[in-house]
């Protein structure tokens, strides 16, 4: 048996140094690769600052955008109330003129129907005989004070009529002078009496 004790010494040895050069190997080759994590390091620690610094960006642009979106959302709420508001203002604007204008058509309207029986009342009393139209039904006016004769027909806008009416002479009324001084105890209202008077000037003038 002690024959094989150098043997297996040897055969020992020759393991050691298989597993010392297998340990060697994968050191070497480990060696390499620390060397190249090293070499490469300073781009890995540039290429980590670069991405958080982007990363970094990336939340400032974010901050901003919100921000942004904020203000346009408050500056446009306050443009859609304006609009609103200018909206209903030019609805009740809207609504005003329309009740307006009726206002005024309908006060034209009766202001016509006025004038035209003042001309038929200013006919009967220089020709009585004449015929006269029928006066068309005055239609109601609401909320809106009637306008007087005498405010919306002036003095000259009566001599105008009266010339309208006599542009053709009448001998008979002419000659008829005391009748028509005796008129003013007749008439009713101002305007009447205003008529008068503008015929009472044209008599004179027509004689001469």
């Amino acid at each position: 048996m002690d024959h094989f004790l150098p043997q297996l010494s040897f055969a020992f040895d020759i393991l050691i140094t298989c597993l010392l050069a297998a340990t060697i190997f994968f050191a070497v080759k480990l060696s390499r690769h620390l060397d190249s994590f090293r070499s490469n390091r300073a781009n890995m620690e540039n290429l980590i600052r670069e991405l958080s610094s982007q990363i970094t960006r990336a939340q400032e642009g974010i901050s901003v955008l919100d921000e942004l979106s904020s203000n346009r959302g408050d500056e446009l709420r306050r443009s859609i109330t304006k609009a609103q508001a200018l909206s209903d203002e030019l609805q009740l604007m809207t609504e005003s003129a329309n009740s307006l204008a009726e206002k005024l058509e309908n006060m034209a309207i009766r202001n016509r129907t006025l004038i035209d029986e003042m001309d038929d009342k200013a006919l009967g009393l220089i020709y009585p005989g004449a015929k006269t139209s029928a006066p068309s039904p005055v239609p109601p006016l609401t909320a809106v004070k009637t306008p007087r004769y005498e405010e919306t027909l002036t003095k000259a806008k009566a001599e105008k009529v009266a010339e309208a009416f006599f542009a053709i002479r009448d001998p008979d009324f002419e000659a008829d002078d005391d009748e028509s001084d005796n008129f003013d105890g007749e008439f009713s209202s101002q305007a009447e009496r205003d008529l008068a008077e503008a015929l009472k000037r044209r008599n004179p003038q027509g004689k001469k």
